[in-house]
């Protein structure tokens, strides 16, 4: 407010030198000269003129000033809020990995690149088990560790995401079948090494079983899923905490739009 108040006192003197000059030039231009009744009159009506509007105006558009500013301050917050909530509709809640969807999303658009990859689908083993001795704020105890684990195996490739329940995916971007499965075997010896506390004072120990699929062109997640699904099914039925890959790399799919 006080910068509102100098502005005004400025503009009202220089309108009152302004208004001097114009009234002694006229009358010197008339043949007269200027004597104190001019000269009064000529700094009381701007003084009386100007400084209110001056006041006025620089206080309205200090106002609206302040009102941009608010506005972009606002608008600021708003930008951060919807980039947190642009974040949390990509990430599962419990595990801080992709959730199903974007996951998808984002397996299908490296596939449609064409550079192929490889496909780890990724179960934790008696989960309902775990859940029945130990109570299910364990069972999420074990899934966040399990998430830990591949975070920290895949933390500089690949897009790993929880694709329902117990179940994770992990989609790695051109890499050959033989590297799938070197960090599919890294990967499970890695789990089979945490433990859980439990309550009192229980272990829970975790393993996983791994199906892998490959593919050496276009991928979409529906096909690669298929193939992966069912090296799980067989790790599964094989005795768990296992990996089952196809035998030949290169499994050919056709890239379609997943639902």
């Amino acid at each position: 407010m006080k910068m509102v108040v100098l502005k005004a006192v400025l503009a009202t003197l220089l309108s009152m030198l302004a208004s001097l000059a114009i009234c002694w030039t006229a009358i010197h231009l008339a043949g007269g000269s200027m004597n104190w009744f001019p000269a009064l009159m000529s700094a009381l009506c701007p003084l009386l003129i100007a400084f209110p509007a001056s006041m006025y105006t620089f206080y309205q558009n200090h106002r609206i000033a302040l009102a941009h500013q608010e506005l972009e301050a606002a608008h600021d917050e708003l930008a951060g809020v919807y980039r947190k909530l642009a974040a949390a509709a990509r990430i599962d809640d419990m595990t801080r990995l992709l959730n199903r969807s974007t996951f998808i999303a984002e397996l299908n658009a490296a596939g449609q690149r064409g550079a192929g990859g490889v496909l780890l689908v990724i179960d934790a083993d008696d989960f309902k088990g775990i859940n029945d001795t130990h109570g299910h704020l364990t069972g999420d105890r074990v899934l966040a560790a399990i998430a830990d684990v591949i975070q920290s195996v895949f933390s500089k490739e690949g897009i790993a995401g929880r694709i329902g329940g117990e179940e994770f995916g992990v989609f790695l971007e051109a890499a050959t079948l033989a590297r799938g499965k070197a960090l599919a075997e890294r990967l499970r010896c890695a789990v089979e090494r945490v433990e859980v506390q439990a309550p009192r004072n229980a272990i829970a120990r975790l393993s996983v079983s791994i199906g892998v699929a490959s593919v050496d062109s276009k991928a979409d997640f529906s096909s690669l899923m298929a193939i992966a699904d069912e090296q799980l099914y067989t790790a599964k039925a094989g005795g768990r905490n296992r990996i089952c890959a196809p035998d030949m790399e290169g499994v050919t799919v056709h890239l379609r739009t997943a639902s």
